[in-house]
């Protein structure tokens, strides 16, 4: 029996000071947590947007990851923030591979930036800078989450869980046929969106592939990922 394919968005990392030298990379705790759930991983580069719908033709699932800030301009605002952690052609290609997994109606789970890019590509906004959400390295976690009653985070992970933090951007405006399924109770942060269209979309802004092992539901998420979603 075939295993199922799930694509996993790589992002693009300078590996030598002058940013020359450019490797496509996206943690391997992605990778192992598949595994262990019975899939078969596989890693999409950054790449030209003519290969989107042959990479999307190739994969059952589609996981987009984190990395860099969305850039505003998709949102329709200018840059607020001093900051250079942008990557348009990453941003261009995402959404290309987006448009054609939901095209395809191939299932999405989405990670930190890579559920800000879901609600910017649905039509909503980020808030691009907030405080109080940075943990440094995604190990352990730094605070709680409330899940909402009837949601597949909640089947999940309880209406109650912890969940590591290692964002400074955050949705603002709710993209339309999207509903909050986790907050986080000290300020109200969007942790986890869920499509209400049919569409087969979960949205996470923690790091579930980092706490597999740590925190209940982190790993029954990637088996809902194969087996349900």
């Amino acid at each position: 029996m075939a295993r199922t394919i799930v694509g996993i968005t790589a992002n693009l990392c300078p590996v030598d000071p002058a940013g020359k030298n450019l490797h496509a990379s996206v943690s391997c705790k992605f990778a192992e947590a598949i595994k262990l759930v019975g899939g078969l991983p596989m890693i999409i580069p950054v790449g030209d947007i003519s290969l989107v719908k042959d990479y999307v033709d190739t994969i059952d699932k589609l996981i987009l990851t984190g990395g860099q800030n969305v850039h505003p301009q998709f949102y329709g605002e200018k840059k607020l923030i001093d900051s250079d952690d942008y990557n348009i052609a990453r941003d261009e290609f995402e959404l290309a591979l987006l448009r054609e997994a939901l095209r395809q109606n191939k299932p999405i789970l989405s990670v930190c930036r890579g559920t800000q890019l879901v609600n910017v590509a649905f039509g909503g906004t980020l808030h691009q800078h907030i405080d109080h959400h940075w943990q440094g390295l995604p190990f352990g976690t730094s605070h709680s989450i409330e899940t909402r009653k009837g949601s597949v985070v909640e089947q999940l992970f309880g209406r109650a869980s912890r969940i590591n933090s290692v964002h400074r951007q955050s949705i603002k405006d709710l993209a339309p046929n999207f509903r909050v399924t986790a907050i986080d109770p000290r300020d109200n942060t969007i942790e986890a969106i869920e499509a209400i269209d049919g569409r087969r979309i979960i949205g996470l802004q923690w790091h579930p592939e980092f706490l597999i092992n740590e925190e209940k539901g982190n790993l029954e998420l990637f088996q809902y990922l194969m087996q349900d979603l």
